[in-house]
């Protein structure tokens, strides 16, 4: 007969496997689909912060549309409002950019990406030799494996994110 002991103990040893295992198996390395379906180039990129509050204190170098060249955070930068050349400026934030031309698509998968870490994501139209700030989306997953899909289309976009 096996004593409760031994019992205890390997019930103790399978969860120590699994709390090791587990999350390798079922986190996944995130990824980024982004397909264009319009007739303007873009730049996708997605960023990661501890929390949402985090995120949306994240502060980026923007040039407005009377040509200011200043700091605004991503809560500012929330609606779109024609900005250009929209720039991280903090430090230390992950991210991670595609660029698609005109009905091309890409996928990206992120190296590193932090656990459980809010996401947010920003589209920039190409005009001329200008990024112009299109779209941002914030979105939270608490594993690793997030899978991000865009689609670009003429007047808009859509964007989902699933965990």
């Amino acid at each position: 007969m096996v004593s409760r002991r031994t019992i205890a103990l390997l019930a103790v040893a399978a969860i120590a496997v699994a709390a090791v295992a587990l999350p390798a198996v079922a986190g996944g390395k995130p990824t980024l689909a982004v397909e264009n379906e319009d007739d303007d180039a873009y730049r996708v990129t997605v960023y990661a912060a501890e929390d949402r509050q985090r995120a949306m204190a994240t502060n980026f170098e923007i040039t407005t549309r009377d040509g200011e060249r200043r700091l605004a955070t991503l809560g500012q930068l929330y609606w779109p409002d024609g900005h250009r050349n929209v720039t991280l400026a903090d430090e230390g934030v992950p991210s991670e950019s595609v660029r698609v031309g005109p009905g091309e698509s890409s996928n990206a998968t992120f190296e590193d990406w932090p656990r459980g870490h809010v996401t947010f994501t920003m589209a920039e139209r190409r005009n001329g030799s200008r990024w112009i700030h299109e779209w941002t989306n914030v979105g939270s997953c608490g594993d690793t494996g997030q899978e991000i899909a865009v689609t670009l289309e003429e007047g808009g976009a859509s964007w989902s994110s699933s965990c």
